[in-house]
């Protein structure tokens, strides 16, 4: 949660800089911004999942019409062909603001062609870059949005409900990963209103989650048993390679892995993010996948008489090579 919320604050800061920068720097802060943006995984994945939305965006108009000034309307008919073109024309920028210090200005002056040079930048960065920075902002929002309905979820199943969920799975364990999928199902639209389709058909199997799939951003989550032995690491592994193939299937670069540990076993999961932080998650194939790690079988002793516990640990060896866990 607290990245994702340190990239909002981020990503406004950003855009503060941008429309702040002096006329004469203002190649020079884009150039920054493409540099910084281009750092951050997350805001990649966004921005090269917008590409994909409106393929047929009318690039030479936008930039032709950036050159009329009083006259300028977006070509695109979407918010993530707007972002592409914004990303792009700031890219252009940022290519060239090495060689010719006055890009961004001529770039403001053609768009604003009254008033001082400050003013033609500003004016510039609110209108046409600014949109840019919303949508980043918007959609780092809403996966932290979805990150926290899954942390309550969690928090759920592990404080109240994991007897009798537990009982239900032990009544019917040939498909007991399907009775905390459906409960997860039905959490999530009642708490987090994401309209979730159980098994929906792709190119790469049945996902066990997959929601607002009518929506601009179907979002894929897969539920996995993890029992310490037959359903052990390399079944864990088998789970991340699918979902990453879910998401690809529907053109996205975030997914939810759910671990259900039905064992005592202690499980530590790998992340490329902030050590400590939550949730853990993993980059592959240019998806970022996160671990949703909930404890579900019930405690058979207090912890003071349980002893000390068996950790299993799963280490970005094992995700890379599924064949070798």
């Amino acid at each position: 949660m607290k990245y994702q919320q340190r990239l909002q604050v981020a990503v406004r800061e950003r855009l503060r800089k941008l429309v702040t920068a002096p006329y004469a720097s203002a190649g020079h802060e884009v150039h920054l911004a493409v540099t910084w943006i281009s750092s951050q995984p997350a805001l990649k994945g966004i921005l090269e999942e917008a590409a994909r939305a409106e393929p047929g965006v009318d690039r030479e108009r936008f930039r032709t019409a950036l050159t009329r000034s009083g006259r300028f309307v977006w070509p695109s008919r979407t918010e993530q062909g707007r972002a592409t073109l914004i990303w792009e024309l700031m890219q252009d920028i940022a290519s060239k603001e090495a060689s010719d210090p006055k890009v961004g200005l001529r770039a403001a002056i053609g768009y604003s062609m009254q008033g001082p040079h400050q003013n033609r930048w500003r004016k510039f960065a609110e209108d046409i870059l600014q949109p840019l920075f919303d949508f980043l902002s918007e959609r780092v929002g809403a996966e932290s949005s979805i990150l926290h309905t899954l942390e309550r979820y969690r928090t759920r199943i592990e404080w109240f409900d994991r007897e009798e969920l537990y009982a239900r799975f032990e009544a019917d364990r040939a498909n007991g990963e399907e009775v905390y999928n459906l409960d997860l199902q039905r959490f999530l639209f009642l708490e987090g209103d994401h309209i979730t389709h159980a098994k929906p058909r792709s190119a790469s199997g049945e996902a066990d989650l997959v929601g607002d799939l009518d929506g601009r951003d179907p979002l894929v989550c897969d539920g996995k048993i993890f029992d310490g032995s037959g359903r052990g690491k390399h079944y864990l592994v088998k789970g991340l390679h699918q979902i990453v193939k879910y998401a690809h299937d529907y053109g996205q670069h975030t997914a939810y892995l759910v671990i259900y540990n039905i064992s005592d076993k202690l499980l530590e999961l790998p992340t490329d993010g902030t050590p400590a932080a939550w949730p853990p998650h993993t980059e592959l194939a240019g998806v970022r996948v996160y671990f949703i790690h909930v404890r579900v079988a019930p405690p058979t002793t207090t912890a003071s008489k349980a002893g000390k516990a068996t950790r299993v640990t799963l280490t970005r060896d094992d995700l890379a090579n599924p064949d070798t866990t």
